[in-house]
C-alpha cells in the first residue's frame, strides 16, 4: 500500500505549521530531539512518521496531531 499522498500532506501541513511560527527546521529539531535530515524528509513526505514523533512536532509547534492530518 502506497501512502506518498498522505505522506506530502502531512509534510506540508507541519512545514506549513512550523512556517506559521517562524520556526526553522533546525530549531524544530531541536525541540523534539529529531535530526535535522529526518525532519526534511518527513516535510518532504519521504519518510514515515511514528506516533511519538508526530506527538513531539506537534507539542513543539503547539498544535493539535489532528491539525497535521488532512486525510
Amino acid at each position: 500500500m502506497d501512502n506518498a499522498r498522505e505522506k506530502r500532506s502531512l509534510g506540508s501541513r507541519i512545514q506549513a505549521a512550523r512556517a506559521e511560527r517562524g520556526v526553522s527546521q533546525r530549531q524544530l529539531a531541536l525541540m523534539t530531539g529529531i535530526s535535522r535530515s529526518y525532519l526534511w524528509k518527513i516535510e518532504a513526505g519521504a519518510a514515515d512518521v511514528g506516533i511519538d514523533v508526530l506527538i513531539k512536532i506537534a507539542r513543539a509547534l503547539d498544535v493539535a496531531v489532528r491539525d497535521l492530518i488532512d486525510f
